[in-house]
């Protein structure tokens, strides 16, 4: 799938090569030697489906839970205009090994011509809890700035 994504890298984030992740996008952060590595990634599927951007995030948080120990919402808001649709929700997550992490997710739709050609992005910074909250304004930014490109030349 080629989506045209343009987005800005915050600042301390460097592009890594996504690898088998299944998402479009990866960036990581520095930390000291032996603490996790924070991560930001972008995630795309096709949703011809009637699911509700609240049913996507749902599904989302049930598949975190299939891979780590523990998982809370921490917290869940409607976000983006009526026209596409989105939901950030902000997750603890605890790993087999004990450690604890903060994963915000904001999922957000874009629309396609046709209902069948929606698609919904899925934006996550996973970090330290500490780091978390420095990382936070920086994602904020990055989320912002991610935006659809137009193909030049052709009109709807």
């Amino acid at each position: 799938m080629t989506l045209p994504l343009d987005f800005v890298i915050p600042d301390g984030w460097t592009a890594v090569d996504p690898g088998e992740s299944g998402a479009v996008f990866v960036a990581v952060h520095d930390a000291p030697a032996g603490e996790f590595v924070p991560n930001i990634t972008v995630s795309v599927q096709q949703r011809p489906d009637e699911a509700s951007i609240d049913d996507v995030a749902a599904e989302a948080v049930e598949r975190l839970s299939l891979t780590t120990a523990g998982l809370d919402v921490l917290s869940r808001r409607d976000v983006g205009a009526p026209a596409a649709p989105g939901v950030m929700q902000l997750l603890r997550l605890r790993t087999g090994e004990g450690t604890e992490l903060i994963q915000t997710q904001v999922h957000l739709t874009v629309p396609g011509a046709t209902p069948e050609q929606r698609l919904v992005l899925e934006l996550a910074c996973t970090a330290a809890p500490a780091t978390a909250r420095a990382l936070s304004p920086g994602f904020q930014r990055f989320v912002g700035s991610v935006h659809v490109r137009q193909h030049e030349g052709k009109t709807r």
